[in-house]
């Protein structure tokens, strides 16, 4: 409920310096645009403060760079000093954080059609989020360069923004200037990324350990590991890490025998096959004797609904990409890649995306009619122009692209090592085709990280897990947990 709507103008810049040498500026040359409501989270009614506002940051010569545009929500009877604050975003690269704020945490979320099988809610529309965390912690939502109505400014340019290093520090001296603007230098601060998001968030935690030194990162479809983990040929660690996913699909689809198993116990059991007898018969490869091959072979036949006889053609794996387009093979459908529970005829495109298309619409919507953000909707980016032929990842010193051979595990040990108070959440949905939740517990099995610092958490749902309403439930309840110190193993 909106009850008054204020536009400020004219507040005078802060200069801040960062740690990379560029100056930076928060400024309201377009903003901020001041929205005061109230909302039910969780069990608690409160009025909150919607800003929607820019940042500059300047160049190493002082010229001005970057406007980011970001959202913030906060509580307004807090004190802000001491108020946990989550700085939010997604992946791509480089996408706005329209989906995690639109559909996720953010106050009003857009409703979304329950049964896979049915076509998405026409038209859609927005609903109170009493699932948002916004009672326990004060939102930011932060859309990088080129995405939302962030720009890079005449002065600047793109390719200082386009690549993994340039990418996280943009991001992460934004939250050291909203931070310093907003008086939240001494409050506990967490960041929430999703997707290549967690490739930001990871690399943000490590810049900040110098600087602003955060209390959590909460990786959201993790993508740390994919180096290790990415079903590149003969990479055997990557079938066995991915298996349990395909396990808790064809659980889903019901073409294998349960045996009266939970979802968690197949995905445990699975992941420990994988791990050990699996990947054994894997690494052996033509030494593992036929005998063994054809048993192996219908081992995973019974886990995850593919026939033996494929397996035996295709040196005991799959891809995952295949899986999208065998599994339903015979009924002529494909999975989605995305969210597996979404199924489409062959030739369809990606069947799991559809449910998102209304982030950007909405968002735009949103902030410019609900937030008073005095902007053209219609300028309003889903993603940044031209990232996939000019996304330079040479820059974190290896081969190139996402599967760049980079330390990123390291960037969040620094965190740990830089505040003791520092939590790691990690977060995967189990109909996910693309980060799937082996790879989660492997990136935790092979890091030197405290044990009773990290929580492991799997949702019922896809890479956007939280478009089924019982995994938002949970996943807000785990954020809520996160940022108050509750959360167990």
């Amino acid at each position: 409920m909106i009850s008054k709507r204020e536009c400020i103008f004219g507040a005078a810049a802060v200069a801040l310096a960062s740690q990379a040498g560029p100056a930076l500026a928060q400024t309201s040359a377009a903003g901020p645009f001041v929205t005061r409501h109230r909302g039910q989270f969780g069990a608690a009614t409160i009025d909150y403060v919607a800003t929607v506002t820019e940042t500059i940051l300047n160049d190493a010569a002082g010229a001005p760079a970057l406007s980011l545009v970001s959202t913030a929500y906060t509580r307004a009877d807090a004190d802000p000093r001491t108020r946990p604050v989550v700085f939010i975003f997604n992946g791509g690269p480089s996408v706005a954080s329209s989906i995690l704020h639109m559909f996720a945490l953010g106050p009003k979320r857009i409703l979304v059609e329950q049964n896979p099988a049915l076509p998405p809610t026409e038209p859609a529309r927005l609903i109170d989020n009493t699932y948002s965390a916004l009672d326990v912690a004060d939102l930011v939502f932060v859309d990088p360069a080129e995405t939302g109505f962030s720009r890079v400014l005449p002065s600047g340019n793109r390719a200082d923004y386009y690549n993994v290093i340039g990418d996280a520090r943009s991001i992460s001296d934004f939250v050291i200037a909203w931070s310093r603007a907003n008086g939240r230098e001494n409050a506990p601060k967490y960041v929430l990324g999703e997707s290549y998001g967690t490739l930001r968030a990871t690399m943000m935690a490590g810049q900040l350990a110098e600087t602003m030194p955060l209390d959590g990162v909460f990786l959201f479809g993790q993508a740390v590991n994919m180096i290790e983990t990415s079903q590149r040929a003969k990479n055997a660690i990557a079938y066995a890490t991915n298996l349990p996913a395909l396990v808790a699909i064809a659980a889903y689809h019901r073409r294998i025998n349960t045996r009266g198993r939970s979802m968690s116990q197949l995905i445990d059991a699975a992941y420990d096959w994988g791990m050990n007898e699996y990947l054994l018969a894997l690494t052996r490869g033509r030494d593992l004797p036929i005998r063994q091959q054809r048993r192996i072979a219908g081992d995973l036949e019974a886990m995850t609904g593919i026939g033996a006889a494929y397996y035996l053609e295709h040196e005991l794996a799959i891809t995952k990409v295949d899986f999208a387009t065998e599994f339903l093979r015979a009924e002529g459908r494909i999975l989605g890649t995305y969210d597996a529970r979404y199924t489409a005829p062959v030739g369809s495109p990606e069947p799991s995306t559809r449910v998102l298309a209304p982030a950007t619409p909405m968002a735009a919507q949103h902030l410019t009619q609900t937030l008073g953000a005095q902007r053209p909707a219609a300028d309003y980016r889903s993603g940044a122009p031209d990232t996939i032929a000019n996304w330079n990842w040479s820059r974190t010193g290896g081969i190139g692209g996402p599967f760049d051979d980079y330390n990123y595990q390291a960037q969040i040990s620094r965190a740990f090592a830089a505040n003791p108070r520092f939590r790691l959440m990690i977060g995967t949905g189990i109909y996910d085709l693309t980060t799937t939740v082996g790879p989660a517990r492997y990136l935790v099995a092979k890091s030197d990280y405290p044990a009773e610092r990290v929580t492991l958490r799997q949702y019922e749902g896809g890479h956007a897990a939280y478009t089924n309403e019982p995994a938002l439930r949970a996943f807000s309840d785990d954020v809520r947990a996160w940022v108050t110190g509750g959360l167990p193993r």
